[in-house]
């Protein structure tokens, strides 16, 4: 089992066994779809991530995130915990994580979230 830590806590994920592995296909590099992954945890219950999805075949998505510690962290998620999110979605999430005294910076006046759809 593997473990990272999110806002402060520690969650032990389950690394299942995709299967179909003549199946998996692969979104173009730097063109990964920016999604929320509920992740399986050892404990039987979820956690929700944002992440990059990486590649999928008929029941799991390959999905990338990073953890408190900037650590990448992958997982094959099943396809059904996992949904896009918008580039709004993706904004907050960013803003959230970022360091408070360098939010001006890329942000400057913006609020985050208000993005063209």
């Amino acid at each position: 089992m593997a473990s990272f830590k999110l806002d402060g806590t520690t969650y032990e994920y389950l690394l299942p066994d995709p299967g179909h592995a003549d199946e998996t296909r692969s979104w173009t590099y730097g063109a990964y779809p920016m999604v929320m992954a509920a992740l399986p945890l050892a404990g039987g219950s979820n956690v929700e991530v944002y992440a990059l999805a990486q590649r999928w075949n008929p029941s799991h998505v390959l999905v990338s995130w990073r953890d408190d510690d900037d650590h990448s962290h992958w997982a094959w998620v099943p396809a059904g915990n996992v949904r896009r999110v918008t580039d709004s979605e993706w904004d907050i999430e960013k803003y959230r994580r970022c360091p408070e005294n360098l939010r001006a910076v890329r942000w400057g006046k913006r609020l985050p979230g208000f993005l063209p759809a």
